[in-house]
Order: C-alpha cells, then structure tokens, then sequence
C-alpha cells in the first residue's frame, strides 16, 4: 500500500489533474471496455443471437434498451455534458471564500439534483405504463412472444436511468472538482453487475437476468459515486427552484442538446427498426458488432474529453484563446495517436477477434461471419465518433449548444438515408448499417470541426498539430504492415496468433513513435 500511494504521489507532481483524470479514466475505460468484452463472451456462449426466441431472446434485450436509453440520454446525459459543469465550474470560480463557494455551487447542484429526480420519477412512470404501445414502434417486425419480452424488460430496466441520473449530477460535482475516482469506478461496477446476472442467471431466467443486472449495475453506479462527491465542497439541500439565475442558464444551455440528442437517438430508433424487420438475431449482430468498434474511441476520445471538460469551460473565458486551443490541440493529438492504430489494428484482426470473443457455445460460424464482416466496416466510423466528443465539448465550454445540434440533425439524416437504401431499396443484410454509421460519424466529426472554427474565428489547424499526425500517421501504417506480415506465420492456436499480433504491431508503434517524439505528454 505504501508503494501504490508514493507512486500515486509522484505521478501527481509530474502530471496536471486533467491529465492523471485522463489516465485514470482511460485506465478504467479499458477496463470497462474489457469487462464489455467479457460481457458479450458471456451472451454468445449462453444466448448466441437469441435465435432460440422467448425468454432467450437476445434482440429483445438489446431492443429494450432503446426507451430507457432514450431517457437516460434526453434527461441526463444532454443536461450533464452541455449545462451542468460549465455552470457549476463558473460558480466555483467566481467564488470568493469557501463559504460562498460551498453555498452558490451547493445549492445549484440541488437544485438540478432535486429537479432531476422529480422529472426521471415521472417520466419512468409515464413510460411504464405506454410500453406496451411504444415497443412495437420501435420493433415492429418481432413476433408476438418476443414483443411481449420487450415490453417486460423495457419496464424493468426503466428504474436504471433513475441510479444513473442521480450519478449523473455527482460525477459532474467530482469532474468540477477534478476528481475521477468515482467517475472512472462507475462503469466497471456497472458492467461487472450485468456480467453476474448473466453468467449465474442467464441460463435459468433467461434475458430477465441481463435486465436485472443492469438495474443492479446503475444502483452500483450511483452508489460509488458518493464517497468522491461527499469529499468535494458540495453540501446537499432539500431546494428546488426554476428561479435562479444559474437554474436558468442551465435550462437554456440544455434544450438545444435534448433535440440534438433527440436526432442521434432517432438514429438508433431507426437502426433498431431496420434490424428488427431483418432475420431474427440482426439486432444481436449489429450490437456485438458496435461495442467491439467502439473500443478504439472509447477508451481514449470518451474519457480524456471528460476529463478535459472542466479545463475547457475554464479556458474558454479566458481573455487569451490560447490556453484553450492548446488544450483542443493536446487532446486531438492524444486522441488519434491511440485512436488510429486501434482502428488498423482491430479493422486487421477482425476475424481472428470475433472467434476468439464470441465463436463458441450458442454463437455459430454463420453469426461469427456475420460479425466480422459488419465489424470490418463497422471499425472506420471510430475515427469520426473519437472525435465528436472533445469537439462537442469544445462548444459546451463556450456557451454555445445551437450549432452541435444543428450538425448531429444533418448526421443523423445521413445515417437514416443511407440505412433505409442500403437495406430497404438494395436488400443489403445488417452489415449495411454500418456504412451508414461511418458516413454519419464522418461527416458529424468534419462539420463540428469546421463550425468551431468558424464560431472561434480561428483556422483549423489551430486544433491540430499536423506535423505530429503526418509522423502517427506514418508509424499507424508500419504497425498495419507488421500485423500483417505477422499474421503470415504458423502459430499453435488463435490466442496465441492474435495476442503476438497485437504485441508485436503495438511495440513497433510504440518504437517508432517515442523516437518521433509524438508520444502524448500531460505533464503540467
């Protein structure tokens, strides 16, 4: 123990907060990522694609997720990420002594804490009791046993957005404070709950058991963020008012957000649809596809953008722009850095990966082709969706929530067209929906680039340093081509071919770039 706490201390004294915030939340999002992994091991050896129906159902799983999803991300994940830390950092700055600090901030974060959970309460109650004519909507071609599996699930895992909602305004208390600790611990209980549930549950009780271990997981979720946000200035109030000058600001910066959330989920609605219209067990596909891409961006453009949040919000009204381009520069570099070898490296590997995760059990070679095949296309729209989020939070830090909003709305149209093409007009299998994503990530990631330019009155090249991506791009393509020449040997099993892969194209990455001098740096 003494060891990990000195070491912890000089980690601090060579790096910033935000940039130990960056690693320790990369560190977990790998984990999580992981534990995401071991989570789909888990569903393909016991459900496959839930082609079996009923109770085992797996699409029906993934298809309840739409509704709670679409309430968690409406009613938190837009307020959380566009409103409240810009507003709570600005009060804890203006503050002038610890007593005002602890009072204007305080009674800010009750007043969204206490509102927030009024709204999910009824919202969830609402819901509950129109499932039985939403879920249809959403998948309208699932016979009538998995349709009334949908409905059950989609009510149970209704109460999750409540846990994660009051998590949410705890995690933006921490992030304001520059303590990720509880941040970076959620999403490994989180995963850890429903992994439980389904390898002791899974084959008794079927995709009840995955629902229940998410409820379980968002309570775990809340619950380890308390110790973190009780160590803050942050003091609880039973108030609530929509009257406050910081309630209000925090109420027009988040309504442009709900109806730019609205269109991306309206992406996911229509995906979700599509599948469900395609043989039984699409969805499933599509779903272990989409969390196997999103490792490379979610790992590192997730967690780092944030981490950097609250630097941003402050940077941003500063006199100098300086400061917060520097920061837009640092993080799109630590971004692509990992982000582009990743893609390569997991675009290469993707038949190897997919049988080694999920081959086996319920999940047959047909799927296993299947999964590839969509993961092989699938894996190119990460290089857009990593840098959405730090661009996105580039305009929250600035006030501005009206422009992301208009570029994810002409995305999402693109995703929908290109979708209902490929697989309504030419009859393309699910795989198809996994163009329409890169099309979509793409252009989404182009557009909130250029705008913010445009908003700053700054050149692009302002948020990059393009001599540094030429040398990553460089040492991204010498990687590529070890993989490869790698994957020419003999080797004893798939395990071992894969894992040598890996170790071999990252060290060689890793070679090449520490003598460009291009390995990402925090240090204060």
């Amino acid at each position: 123990m003494l060891f990990i706490f000195n070491l912890f201390n000089r980690m601090r004294k060579r790096f910033t907060a935000v940039g130990l915030g960056a690693i320790l939340l990369s560190v977990s999002s790998l984990l999580s990522r992981f534990l995401g992994i071991g989570r789909d091991y888990v569903f393909a050896k016991v459900f496959g694609v839930g082609a079996g129906g009923g109770a085992f159902a797996l699409d029906a799983y993934f298809a309840a997720f739409r509704i709670p999803d679409l309430m968690y991300t409406l009613l938190i994940f837009g307020a959380m990420s566009a409103a409240f830390i810009p507003i709570y950092t600005t009060l804890l700055k203006e503050a002038r002594s610890e007593v005002s600090e602890c009072k204007k901030a305080s009674e800010f974060a009750s007043h969204v804490l206490n509102g927030l959970l009024i709204l999910l309460l009824v919202a969830a109650g609402l819901l509950y009791v129109f499932a039985p004519y939403l879920v249809p909507l959403i998948a309208p071609g699932f016979e009538a046993e998995v349709l009334a599996t949908t409905v059950n699930l989609t009510r149970i895992m209704l109460i999750s957005p409540i846990f994660l909602g009051l998590s949410s305004v705890f995690q933006g208390v921490e992030n304001s404070h520059k303590k990720f600790l509880g941040i970076a611990t959620a999403p490994i209980v989180y995963n850890l709950s429903i992994i439980v549930a389904a390898w002791f549950f899974g084959e008794t009780y079927g995709v009840y058991a995955l629902a229940w271990g998410v409820v379980c997981g968002a309570a775990l979720h809340f619950l380890v963020q308390v110790p973190g946000a009780l160590r803050t200035s942050f003091r609880y109030k039973p108030v609530l008012s929509l009257r406050t000058k910081p309630v209000r600001d925090f109420i027009k910066l988040t309504i442009p957000r709900l109806f730019g959330i609205s269109v991306t989920q309206l992406g996911l609605f229509v995906d979700t649809i599509i599948a469900s219209l395609l043989a039984l067990g699409s969805i499933s596909i599509f779903n272990y596809a989409m969390n196997l891409q999103s490792l490379p961006g979610g790992v590192v453009a997730v967690s780092l953008s944030v981490a950097v949040f609250s630097t941003l919000s402050e940077d941003a009204h500063a006199d100098d722009k300086g400061a917060f381009l520097r920061t837009m520069a640092r993080s799109t570099h630590a971004i692509l850095f990992w982000v582009l070898p990743a893609v390569l490296g997991l675009f290469l590997l993707r038949e190897e990966i997919v049988d080694l995760i999920l081959r086996g059990g319920e999940f047959g070679a047909d799927a296993a082709a299947m999964t590839a095949l969509m993961l092989g296309i699938f894996v190119w729209a990460a290089l857009g969706q990593s840098l959405i989020p730090i661009f996105a939070r580039g305009f929250y830090a600035l006030h501005e929530t009206k422009r992301p909003v208009l570029i994810a709305l002409a995305a999402v149209i693109v995703n929908i067209a290109v979708s209902l093409i490929l697989t309504q007009v030419y009859d393309f299998e699910v795989w198809a929906l996994a163009i329409s994503a890169v099309c979509s990530a793409t252009l989404n990631a182009v557009l909130l680039v250029v705008v913010l330019g445009r908003f700053m009155e700054v050149p692009i090249t302002k948020f990059f340093n393009f001599a540094n991506l030429l040398r990553v791009i460089f040492a991204t393509v010498v990687m590529g081509a070890c993989v490869l020449a790698m994957q020419l040997l003999s080797y004893p099993n798939l395990l071992v071919e894969t894992a040598a892969a890996i170790a071999g194209g990252g060290a060689v990455y890793l070679l090449l770039a520490k003598f460009m001098k291009i390995i990402p740096s925090w240090r204060g």
